[in-house]
C-alpha cells in the first residue's frame, strides 16, 4: 500500500502558525515568505502548470500546421513531381488560416483535448473539414481554376486528415504524459477532519499553517494565497459548520474552488463536480481564465506604457512641485489588498505633509483636512495623485480597470469594510484597477456611511459577473468625465 504523501508545506508552516495571533497594524510590511525547501519542486510545478498548458497548445498547433502542410505538399509531389508547385502551396496559404480560426472557435486547443487526445483528434477533423468546405466555396465564388487542382485538393485533404489523426493521438499522449496525466494542478486543503490523501496529492493542512476561514486578518489571507493561488483547482475538506466560511474564502480568489462536503444549498454553489471518487460542490470559478487574462494583461501593458510615456512631462512637473513644497519622499507607498487577497504596495504622489501621512488609512480624509498640502489639494481634486499607479499596472500588481484597492484599516461607519458585508472579499477575485465601474458611477471619496461601501461593492461584484473587454474600454472612456469629482478631496 502506497504511503500517504506528506502534506504540502507542513514542516515550514508549523513555525509560521505561532505568529497567527500577531496584531494587524495596517502598515505592517509584507512578510517575505516562500515554499518550504523540501517541497520546492512541487510548488514550482504547480505554479508552472498554466505555462506548460500554453506550451502544449503551441505544440499541438505546430503539429497541426505540419500535418496539413505535409498533406498538401505530398499531393503536389504525387501529381506534379515537385513539392513547391503553385497548386498545393496556394491551397495551403488559404487553408491554414481558415483551419486555425475554426480550430480556435471549436475548442481544438483547450484543456479537454489535453485530457483526452481522442477528443483533440475529433475536433481537429471537424476543423479541417469545415476549412476545406470554406476553401471550396471560395474557389467556386472566385472561379479559381488555373491554380486549383481538384485531384491535389482531395488527395491533400485525405492525407492531411490522416496525419492530423496520427499527430493528435501520438503527440496528445506524449503531452499528457509530460503533464503527469493531468493538465491541471489540484490542491486539497484539509481543515479539522481526517483525510486519506491520495498518492501524489498536494495537501495543505489548514490548522498547521494557522489559517482559520473565519478570520478577518488580511495577513492570514495573504499567507494562504501564497500557497494555493497558483493552483488551478482548490478543494476544501472540512466540517459542515465551516462550509460557509470556506466558501467565502474561495470566492475571493481567482481559482476554481470546490468543497468536499455533503450537498448543501446555503453556500451559493454554482455546480457539482467530482474529484477522484468524491463528490464536490463548485462554489467559485475565477472570473477571468487564461485567454481573458492574457488579453487583459496585454491591454494593460500597452495602455499603461503608452500613458506613462505621454504623461511623463506632467509627472516630472508634479514631482518637482511636491519636492519643493514640503520635505519627504515624493511617492507615497501604502499596503493595499490585491487579487487573491495578496498584499502589494500601491504608489501615489504624496499629497500630505510627510510627518502626517496616514500609511494605514485609519483616519478618513476630510474636505478641509489640515494634513493635505496645497499641491496635495490640487492633485487630489484632479485625481493626479493616482498617476504613479500606472507603474503598478506595468508591474502586474494592478489592472487599468477593476475594483479599486483598499487599505487594510479602511473603514465605513466605524467598521472595517469586511465587517459590513460578508461579500466584500469576493471583489478580490480579480486584480484591482486604477479605475472601475464604481468610480464612473460616482461612488468614490470618503466612506462615511455603510452605504458608501455597499454601493461600491455592488458595482464591483457586477463588474466581476459581467466582465468583457468592451466593458473595460467603456469604463476607461467614462473615466475621462469623472477625473475631477466633488468627492475627490
Amino acid at each position: 500500500m502506497d504511503p500517504a504523501p506528506k502534506p504540502f508545506g507542513t514542516g515550514y508552516m508549523k513555525t509560521q502558525s505561532k505568529r497567527s495571533s500577531d496584531p494587524i497594524p495596517g502598515h505592517m510590511p509584507i512578510e517575505a515568505e516562500g515554499p518550504p525547501v523540501g517541497d520546492q519542486d512541487t510548488f514550482s510545478a504547480m505554479g508552472n502548470m498554466e505555462a506548460q498548458r500554453v506550451r502544449c497548445y503551441a505544440a499541438l498547433a505546430g503539429a497541426d500546421a505540419v500535418a496539413i502542410g505535409l498533406g498538401l505538399l505530398i499531393a503536389n509531389l504525387l501529381y506534379l513531381g515537385g513539392w513547391s508547385s503553385v497548386h498545393g502551396t496556394t491551397m495551403l496559404s488559404v487553408l491554414l488560416p481558415i483551419y486555425f480560426w475554426i480550430a480556435a472557435i471549436n475548442g481544438s486547443y483547450n484543456a479537454q483535448v489535453l485530457r483526452d487526445p481522442r477528443v483533440g483528434a475529433f475536433k481537429a477533423i471537424r476543423a479541417i473539414v469545415f476549412a476545406g468546405a470554406a476553401m471550396l466555396i471560395i474557389a467556386y465564388s472566385f472561379k479559381v481554376g488555373a491554380a486549383f487542382s481538384r485531384w491535389i485538393f482531395w488527395t491533400g485533404m485525405v492525407s492531411a486528415v490522416g496525419l492530423l489523426i496520427v499527430g493528435r493521438l501520438v503527440l496528445g499522449r506524449i503531452l499528457l504524459r509530460s503533464l503527469g496525466g493531468a493538465p491541471f494542478s489540484t490542491v486539497v486543503v484539509v481543515d479539522g477532519i481526517d483525510w486519506q490523501a491520495e498518492p501524489d496529492s498536494i495537501v495543505i493542512n489548514a490548522e498547521q499553517i494557522g489559517f482559520d476561514p473565519l478570520t478577518e486578518d488580511p495577513l492570514q489571507y495573504h499567507k494562504l494565497a501564497t500557497r494555493v493561488a497558483r493552483a488551478d483547482r482548490v478543494l476544501i475538506a472540512c466540517r459542515d459548520e465551516k462550509i460557509v466560511a470556506w466558501a467565502h474564502v474561495l470566492k475571493s480568489m481567482a481559482v476554481d474552488g470546490e468543497i468536499l462536503a455533503p450537498d448543501v444549498d446555503r453556500i451559493g454553489m454554482i455546480g457539482v463536480s467530482r474529484y477522484q471518487s468524491h463528490r464536490t460542490l463548485v462554489v467559485s470559478a475565477g472570473p477571468l481564465h487564461l485567454r481573458a487574462r492574457i488579453i487583459k494583461r496585454l491591454f494593460d501593458i500597452f495602455v499603461s506604457a503608452s500613458a506613462l510615456l505621454v504623461l511623463s512631462p506632467l509627472m516630472v512637473v508634479l514631482f518637482l512641485m511636491i519636492r519643493f513644497e514640503s520635505p519627504g519622499p515624493v511617492l507615497f507607498r501604502q499596503q493595499r489588498i490585491g487579487r487573491d487577497n495578496t498584499l502589494f504596495m500601491m504608489l501615489k504622489f504624496r499629497s500630505m505633509f510627510n510627518d502626517q501621512s496616514d500609511a494605514s488609512a485609519s483616519v478618513l480624509t476630510t474636505r478641509t483636512d489640515s494634513r493635505v498640502t496645497r499641491v496635495g489639494q490640487f492633485i487630489r481634486r484632479n485625481s493626479l495623485d493616482e498617476l504613479p499607479q500606472l507603474i503598478n499596472v506595468l508591474r502586474g500588481d494592478m489592472s487599468m480597470v477593476g475594483p479599486r484597492p483598499h487599505a487594510l484599516s479602511a473603514k465605513a461607519a466605524e467598521q472595517l469594510y469586511w465587517e459590513i458585508d460578508a461579500r466584500y472579499r469576493h471583489r478580490h477575485a480579480v486584480k484591482p484597477g486604477v479605475t472601475g465601474l464604481a468610480q464612473v458611477r460616482g461612488f468614490r471619496g470618503a466612506t462615511v456611511h455603510a452605504a458608501d461601501l455597499t454601493n461600491r461593492l455592488s458595482s464591483d461584484l457586477e463588474y466581476l459577473r459581467e466582465w468583457s473587454m468592451s466593458k473595460d474600454l467603456w469604463i476607461l472612456f467614462r473615466t475621462i468625465f469623472v477625473i475631477r469629482h466633488d468627492n475627490a478631496f
